[in-house]
């Protein structure tokens, strides 16, 4: 477990020692600071207590979606993309259907999805990106996510799409 200081808070904020408490810190470390390097987003890690190494970090940027860009002073730094900038395409949702989605039931008007522990998010995520037709939101817990959509012909449209993305790989 790590504990780091949150000066934004002012409260000790503890941290699991898996890759997704990693990522997000350096999530959080990303949106709070500004980085314009691996090895020195490694360093202020490393100073917290979190070693990792620089093939790692690589990847976790990867996964993270970061980027490098030019700040307001012209310095390329690394940004995580918003929500709104996150590219919306199909290949993301099929992504985390073959990886995670376990069932889906269609019923009425809605759309159960069941994932593993702990997946449920990952998957919902790439459902809002996706537009699918007809809907209009969802609900994600730690292993289902509710989607509602507008019809029940959309609900059983998308149960049948999210199944076949879940048998490519």
């Amino acid at each position: 477990m790590l504990k780091v200081k949150d000066e934004s808070m002012d409260i000790l904020q503890s941290y699991a020692a898996t890759p997704r408490a990693r990522q997000e810190r350096i999530r959080l470390l990303l949106e709070r600071s500004t980085f314009s390097s691996q090895a020195q987003l490694r360093e202020h890690l490393e100073k917290e207590g979190c070693f990792v190494t620089q093939a790692t970090l690589s990847r976790d940027l990867d996964e993270l979606g970061a980027v490098k860009v030019k700040d307001e002073e012209g310095r390329q730094v690394y940004r995580l993309p918003s929500l709104h900038e996150t590219p919306v395409d199909a290949s993301s949702l099929e992504h985390w259907c073959a990886q995670v989605l376990v069932s889906v039931v269609a019923v009425f008007n809605q759309v159960v999805l069941r994932t593993p522990p702990g997946a449920a998010q990952l998957l919902a995520a790439a459902v809002d990106r996706s537009s699918l037709e007809g809907m209009l939101g969802s609900i994600a817990g730690d292993d289902a996510i509710l989607v509602i959509f507008d019809s029940e012909v959309h609900a059983t449209c998308a149960k049948e799409l999210l199944l076949s993305l879940s048998e490519r790989s």
